[in-house]
């Protein structure tokens, strides 16, 4: 009995054995298949997987800040107007949604992103159109770094705040501006006109390692917005190139037919220097 149920054991072993070593080899056939097959499409899932994974971790490790008094903003005209983040993040350098307040009415504006620290939003209260009746108006810069800096403004109705309608500087370059960039062998002509009053015609050397140049000025990439003497004014850098400028258009808004336009445009062409649009960083 001991004999035969040793004999018995051995053979039920032996069938596992062989069992277990076919299923691993025929795992092992099939991954080394897939692999050979389908290697672009795993290495895209597990890439889409890496970066869904970093997006999820960025948001779960982002912690909101609290809303300190250095990042509140007050209007210099009304110590009842304010400004200041819905929340704040990246060590407190980023501000996700801006809270308006002005005279008793408070107003969130979600989707309006704004830098921090020395670089935190400003507000004014004063009447820029001359009727009697003080507007809100809101600057921020959207972000910064070499040759980038990205104002943004806004206009607010002072009894609802409500936004009221801005012209878009794409709008306002479409409607005024005109200009040519030529690139030569060394030289770069670059032809302005404003309302069909041409610029000063510019002439630039073409530095080695410059790459490829705009048709024409693009025109956003260093936008400012700034309130002086009463007025609401802006200055945009003319891009000719990735990261090279040939002067500014520069102009203030007026209101007209229910919105804000751009008036007294012009454009000054001016050779900058490059530690100028490094001193954004």
């Amino acid at each position: 009995m001991k004999t035969w149920t040793g004999i018995l054991l051995m053979i039920i072993l032996a069938v596992a054995t062989l069992s277990v070593t076919s299923t691993a080899k025929t795992t092992n056939e099939s991954q080394q298949q897939l692999t050979i097959d389908d290697s672009s499409s795993q290495a895209v899932t597990v890439e889409a997987s890496y970066i869904d994974g970093m997006k999820d971790n960025t948001n779960n490790n982002q912690e909101s800040m609290p809303v300190k008094a250095d990042d509140v903003s007050v209007a210099p005209e009304n110590e009842h107007v304010l400004v200041y983040p819905m929340n704040v993040e990246g060590s407190g350098y980023i501000y996700n949604g801006l809270v308006v307040e002005a005279n008793g009415t408070k107003r969130e504006f979600s989707d309006w992103r704004s830098e921090g620290g020395t670089y935190k939003p400003e507000v004014h209260e004063l009447d820029l159109n001359g009727d009697g009746k003080k507007e809100i108006v809101v600057l921020y810069s959207e972000g910064h770094g070499t040759g980038i800096y990205l104002g943004r403004v806004h206009i607010l109705d002072p009894d609802s705040l409500e936004e009221m309608k801005l012209q878009s500087l794409d709008d306002i370059v479409k409607e005024h501006v005109d200009s040519k960039v030529e690139p030569a062998s060394d030289k770069i002509k670059i032809e302005v006109a404003v309302d069909g009053i041409p610029a000063e015609t510019s002439t630039l050397d073409k530095a080695a390692g410059d790459g490829s140049f705009h048709d024409q000025l693009q025109f956003g990439r260093v936008t400012y917005y700034s309130v002086e003497n009463g007025k609401l004014v802006a200055s945009a850098s003319g891009a000719y190139g990735e990261g090279l400028y040939a002067g500014d258009l520069t102009f203030a808004y007026t209101y007209q037919d229910g919105e804000w336009k751009a008036t007294d445009l012009k454009y000054s062409m001016e050779v900058y220097e490059e530690e100028f649009y490094e001193s954004f960083d």
